[in-house]
Parts: structure tokens; C-alpha cells; sequence
């Protein structure tokens, strides 16, 4: 049996087919454009910041090696780190720069090689004739031919007998060790 549609169920059955197409249409095509569109402008953004770090490191760098240019043009060359356990041309190197100093004691602390960069501490103590000579010693000490740090130095004038200048600080060597 065979029934025919009255308007109202046309119009209703209109509306469901429009309803229908739109969800069909947002479900199946605009969803899944919106949502690709969207990561391919994280993406951008993401690809963005990559550029701007790049530059950034690339400028670095430029000032880097101009910077090292530089400093190979002058007419000295740069001290490089000395090779690990170098200690016995440390030990010819303080004794060449404190033999002209009244006496010296030199003590020995611990070696810190626990990265590429080793660290060698030695306690150094010395009297000299007057406050330039002990000045000229230090001066000595920190361009010698090894890498190295002058800290908490000391320096006492006229305290000892004589009334001379006493010297008290430390001294780290830096050596450069490959980690093979």
C-alpha cells in the first residue's frame, strides 16, 4: 500500500536532506581541511623558530671566527692548552719564574679530571725584596707559557724579619685531556 507524502513531510524530509548534506559536507571535507590546515601552520611556526635559532647560531659563529681572526692577526700567537699530565714542564716553568724570588714552598692539591679540561691546583708561597719584585713574579706567573688562573693571592708587605714582601696564593694550571 501505497501512501503519498502530505507537504509537511516533504518539507520535513527537505530540511532532513539539507541537514543531512551540511553535516555530510563538514564531517567528510571541511573537518579534515580545517584540522590539516592548522598543523600545517604549527608546522610553519615550528619550521619559523628553526630558521630564527639557525640565524642566531650562524651569527654567532660569523662573530666567532672574526673574533679568531682577529686574534690569530696579531703578531703573538694565542697559548693553546697544554696536553694532560704535563706536570713535570709546570714544575721547570714555576721554578724558572720563582728562582728569583728569596724562597718559595710550592704545594701540590688535587687534580680535578672529570671533563676535557683538567684543573691542577698548586699553593704557592714566596718572599720577595719589595712589592714590585713580588708584582713581577705574579705577572710572570700569570703570562707564563701554560694556561692558568692566579686565586686568592696574598700579598704581606714588611711582616717577615727582614721586611720583605710575602706572597701567599694559588695557582690552577688547565691541561686539556681527550676523552677517548
Amino acid at each position: 500500500m501505497k501512501r503519498s507524502l502530505t507537504a509537511r513531510e516533504w518539507i520535513l524530509l527537505g530540511v532532513l536532506a539539507a541537514v543531512a548534506a551540511v553535516s555530510g559536507y563538514v564531517m567528510l571535507f571541511y573537518l579534515p581541511v580545517t584540522a590539516q590546515r592548522d598543523a600545517a601552520r604549527e608546522e610553519t611556526e615550528l619550521c619559523q623558530l628553526q630558521i630564527e635559532a639557525a640565524q642566531l647560531r650562524l651569527t654567532e659563529k660569523r662573530q666567532m671566527e672574526r673574533e679568531l681572526e682577529e686574534l690569530f692577526a696579531r703578531e703573538e700567537s694565542p697559548r693553546g692548552l697544554a696536553a694532560y699530565d704535563n706536570l713535570q714542564s709546570v714544575m721547570l716553568e714555576l721554578h724558572t719564574i720563582l728562582a728569583d724570588t728569596r724562597d718559595y714552598s710550592l704545594s701540590f692539591g688535587t687534580v680535578d679530571a672529570s671533563q676535557s679540561i683538567v684543573r691542577r691546583e698548586i699553593s704557592v708561597s714566596f718572599t720577595s725584596d719589595s712589592y714590585n719584585a713580588a708584582k713581577a713574579v705574579l705577572r710572570r706567573l700569570h703570562g707564563s707559557l701554560y694556561r692558568c688562573m692566579l686565586n686568592d693571592i696574598t700579598i704581606s708587605l714588611g711582616q717577615t724579619a727582614d721586611g720583605l714582601a710575602a706572597v701567599n696564593g694559588s695557582v690552577v694550571f688547565f691541561e686539556y685531556q681527550s676523552q677517548s
